[in-house]
């Protein structure tokens, strides 16, 4: 008797799923039907069966069919969900990076998932000053200096330069070809007639040895002729210079002492010294003697930046003249300058400037008198391009 409640339990159970209604939305054909078809059962559905008559092995494959029917629709979600162990970093199998290379990185944490700084483009367009080829830059520069008065002394200054380099024995220790053409073109006062224009030519070979790592040597000799070639002496002299640079905080400060032979008439030796510091890519402080500049970038793009700087420096020259007597003699110009300019630096040491500046301390003195001429002080105008 048990055996038999059973089995009428188990046939409500099937007479309840197959008179389910049919679910709302479309759906394929369902196991039941395809079952019946492979059971060869389609006739017997034509003549439904009495309530208990099923028999049992029918009854358990309709209720298995049932249960798959239900795995078909759409799935609930679970109760509980069980996340995964977080990943641990540390335990990374990945092979270690390089010293020098970058480090790899898991994304499980993504404040640490960036890529290497070194595969990114720069910020900034970090120029070179100069360019790797035997060629390194071809310059022009005119400097009018504005007469003090109406017959005071007053100068035009124009100057060009050729850079050229080669190793020595490396690129890494170069040696600088540098001619130079300059032309005075001279505005005499009325106390002391002048001539005309100036000339002076000049070839300058400078080494540049790098002693160790931190410690760099600028040694330099230079030949020229500085005259107004209208006398028999044509004004030959040599020039020379001896310079370290020491990197106390690489690519930020480097200290500077050295001396410099510029063998004028009453001035041959001057000291080169100070501190140039470069406390951020924004700012160069290049604070030597006897060349000063004070720059602050402004702006910068792809292949340029723009500064403005103020500069100062040491003046003049010594020629080989014939005085108005007709006499040989030597004309030493000197003064002191202060200016304050614009630049655009390109790569490779090439680029444009103007200034404007203050010039003081001004004197003219010639070799066959021991009187010092000290015309006022006046304005500058300067302009300058380089290849």
């Amino acid at each position: 008797m048990p055996s038999s409640r059973r089995l009428k339990s188990k046939n409500r159970v099937c007479r309840a799923v197959w008179e389910r209604p049919p679910p709302a939305e479309p759906a394929l054909p369902t196991p039941i039907l395809i079952l019946d078809a492979a059971l060869g059962m389609n006739e017997r559905r034509q003549q439904p069966r009495a309530a208990g008559t099923w028999p049992p092995a029918v009854a358990v494959l309709v209720l298995a069919a049932a249960l798959l029917a239900g795995r078909g629709g759409r799935a609930e979600p679970p109760a509980v969900i069980h996340p995964l162990p977080p990943v641990d970093a540390t335990s990374s199998r990945l092979p270690p990076a390089g010293a020098d290379g970058p480090r790899a990185l898991l994304a499980s944490d993504p404040s640490e998932y960036r890529p290497p700084q070194d595969l990114l483009p720069s910020e900034t367009p970090h120029l070179t000053a100069h360019k790797n080829t035997f060629f390194q830059k071809l310059e022009f520069t005119a400097t009018e200096v504005l007469p003090d008065g109406g017959d005071g002394l007053g100068l035009l200054e124009t100057e060009l330069s050729l850079t050229l380099a080669l190793p020595a024995p490396t690129t890494e220790m170069p040696l600088a070809i540098i001619p130079t053409l300059a032309t005075t073109f001279v505005d005499s006062p009325a106390s002391a007639p002048l001539p005309e224009q100036l000339y002076g030519a000049n070839l300058d070979l400078i080494w540049l040895p790098k002693i160790s790592p931190g410690l760099l040597g600028v040694l330099g000799i230079g030949t020229g002729w500085y005259s107004d070639f209208e006398g028999p002496d044509d004004g030959f002299r040599l020039s020379g210079r001896a310079i370290v640079r020491y990197d106390w905080v690489p690519e930020r400060m480097q200290l500077v002492a050295g001396v410099l032979y510029i063998n004028r008439l009453n001035t041959k030796l001057i000291p080169a010294a100070g501190v140039i510091w470069m406390p951020n890519d924004d700012l160069n402080f290049e604070m030597t003697f006897p060349q000063v500049k004070l720059g602050r970038r402004l702006t910068w793009g792809p292949g340029f930046e723009n500064w403005v700087y103020l500069a100062g420096g040491f003046g003049g020259n010594s020629w080989s003249i014939r005085n108005a007597a007709g006499d040989p003699d030597v004309l030493d110009l000197q003064d002191w300058r202060l200016m304050v300019g614009w630049e655009q630096k390109r790569n490779g040491g090439a680029g444009y400037r103007v200034e404007i500046g203050y010039v003081f301390s001004r004197e003219i003195e010639f070799g066959s008198a021991p009187t010092v001429l000290q015309p006022d002080d006046t304005l500058l105008l300067r302009g300058g391009a380089a290849f």
